[in-house]
């Protein structure tokens, strides 16, 4: 994986102005100001208590979009023992608590801890009273998390250019051609209307860094390792009465 952060203390996570992603999605190390606070990506690590197994390891990728991508691992374990959620993170309120809503039917909770740490709350967005470890360390270089889980999104194909619009991020990326892509591509052109028409689909799929169609860049990407089928008449913030999954 590409690690391209600077180590500073967590203060708020707001998106420069000016600044521009490289091809990892990382933005330049910012200048630490009392008007300009550290911006993200940021990635936070930390091996947390675990009822049956020797930890639970968790992964947080923060983008500077507002999207979030996360992992639980539990290791000691045998797999399948990583949970990989993705979504929005934001800072309500006082900017106390970082919120992460994904796929979950209730948000994930975080509190500012000490320097550069985050400390995992309860579900009630309470300090956990313990002494085991509740925190995540910001790592020293941005770690960029390479998610594997069922997604709902918008398709479009257009010119040989597939791409994806993931439903709970709002990320687009293009979409790989090869392993089961062939399934939602004729079902897409088999189900629209007009060319490029974005349509919803649901698939497992992961999505990793790779060279793009021209050029040397590394741009997120998705790989189609199962379909699930499409949506017509559904989007991503209305469903229809047979819901997509």
């Amino acid at each position: 994986m590409n690690r391209s952060f600077m180590l500073v203390p967590l203060l708020w996570l707001v998106l420069g102005c000016t600044a521009q992603p490289d091809s990892n999605g990382a933005l330049p190390e910012a200048v630490v100001t009392d008007t300009q606070p550290p911006v993200v990506p940021a990635s936070f690590t930390g091996d947390l208590p675990c009822a049956d197994c020797r930890a639970l390891r968790y992964q947080l990728s923060l983008f500077a979009d507002g999207a979030f991508f996360l992992r639980q691992t539990y290791l000691g374990k045998p797999p399948p023992n990583e949970f990989d959620d993705i979504g929005s993170w934001a800072w309500p309120g006082d900017g106390q608590v970082l919120l992460l809503r994904g796929g979950r039917e209730a948000p994930v909770m975080f509190g500012r801890g000490a320097g550069d740490t985050l400390q995992l709350l309860d579900l009630n967005g309470r300090a956990i009273d313990s002494e085991l470890n509740y925190a995540l360390r910001r790592d020293a270089v941005f770690s960029r998390l390479e998610p594997r889980l069922n997604m709902r999104g918008m398709f479009t194909y257009m010119a040989d250019a597939p791409a994806f619009t993931e439903c709970l991020t709002g990320q687009r990326w293009p979409v790989a051609q090869r392993g089961n892509y062939l399934e939602l591509e004729r079902a897409y052109l088999d189900t629209i209307e007009t060319p490029g028409q974005p349509l919803l689909a649901t698939v497992e799929g992961e999505v990793r860094l790779e060279r793009g169609m021209e050029g040397d860049q590394l741009l997120p990407t998705l790989s189609v390792l199962r379909f699930g089928g499409v949506w017509p008449g559904t989007s991503c913030g209305r469903r229809a009465a047979a819901e997509a999954p």
